[in-house]
């Protein structure tokens, strides 16, 4: 071999070795990228269950919104409900299961809690007016959806947690000459909770909607919970619907979930004939009818208590003779929960 042609051959090997460590280089950058990824991922989702939280805030005068379910969808030969169920799921997060599990009965469905949001939104900096105008015009043309993926954008969460412990609420819309809501605007509340309608002397009257979102690291059940209908006196009064959503993965099978909920209401409780849809983890949905005395079930006529004293307070519409039968707690304060009331407009 001469001299030329073993200077080539250096070249050559030269080059290989550049690029094989180049290519070893790459691949352990890779791989620290990808195992830094899934550490980020894992501090993430270990967050979002843990740091238990709670929110200080009034519920209005709807007392004892969450409790035990203690109803079942059997006829009364098979039914078999225990009624020291726990309304809390054994899969909802720790800043809603210990809240949960507390409470005193006093609701016929799951026992739901409202949003908590984490402290990671302490000191962040939002733009008031610019949002509560960019959302109102979102709501002003119906558009809801444009509407709650604004309140699951950080800024709105932060703008929503500054809030916390307060029933005091930023307004922006309508108002009398001295500035108190009158007409038709848009409120944010603690707990990302938000109204858009029509108010009356600085509360909520006429016709509006209400929606309470949760965080999309909460790994809740619920994920959605709103009303949409009449108003007086800062709570539902009227005809109207409540509506929820929820995670299914999160459900379990013992426990009844309210989807939704139509007819009277009077001061948030269920008040009247009143129509019922609930589903299961599967989207199965049932259609149910019964009666409501400003919260409390009434009994179905002519049907009997199941074998555990329980008693039928809902009929299956395709089959009237099923029933959802309830304990005399869990016949009581049935309504609209969680609805941050009273307060004023906070600058």
């Amino acid at each position: 071999m001469n001299k030329e042609e073993k200077i080539k051959v250096a070249i050559t090997a030269g080059v290989a070795s550049v690029i094989l460590l180049i290519l070893v280089l790459f691949l352990a950058l890779s791989g620290k990228k990808g195992n830094d990824e899934e550490r980020m991922n894992e501090n993430i989702t270990d967050y979002a269950g843990s740091n238990q939280a709670s929110t200080d805030v009034s519920a209005g005068d709807l007392g004892g919104s969450a409790a035990s379910t203690e109803s079942s969808a059997e006829s009364p030969a098979n039914s078999s409900a225990d009624s020291s169920t726990s309304a809390a799921s054994v899969t909802a997060t720790s800043e809603y299961k210990d809240t949960a599990k507390n409470s005193v009965s006093g609701n016929s469905f799951y026992a739901t809690n409202t949003a908590v949001l984490k402290d990671v939104y302490k000191g962040m900096k939002y733009d008031l007016n610019a949002q509560m105008q960019e959302m109102y015009a979102y709501w002003a043309d119906g558009n809801t959806e444009a509407v709650r993926e604004l309140a699951h954008l950080e800024r709105f969460e932060a703008m929503s947690y500054s809030l916390s412990g307060s029933n005091d609420f930023f307004y922006y819309g309508d108002t009398t000459g001295d500035g108190v809501p009158n007409g038709t605007g848009l409120a944010v509340y603690a707990g990302d909770q938000y109204y858009f309608g029509e108010w009356s002397e600085g509360v909520r009257s006429g016709n509006g909607t209400w929606f309470s979102f949760y965080p999309n690291y909460s790994q809740y059940v619920v994920k959605e919970h709103m009303y949409t209908g009449e108003w007086a006196g800062d709570l539902p009064n009227g005809q109207g619907q409540e509506h929820y959503d929820y995670v299914s993965e999160y459900m379990n099978d013992a426990d009844i979930y309210l989807q939704n909920a139509i007819g009277g209401f009077k001061d948030g409780y269920y008040n009247g004939d009143m129509y019922i849809i609930t589903v299961n983890k599967n989207g199965d949905a049932s259609e149910w009818d019964g009666t409501c005395n400003r919260g409390t079930w009434e009994q179905v006529l002519h049907a009997s208590l199941d074998t555990k004293g329980k008693i039928p307070v809902l009929s299956l519409k395709e089959d009237p003779e099923r029933h959802v039968y309830m304990t005399k707690e869990g016949l009581k304060n049935n309504g609209v929960s969680g609805i941050i009331t009273g307060g004023n407009v906070r600058k």
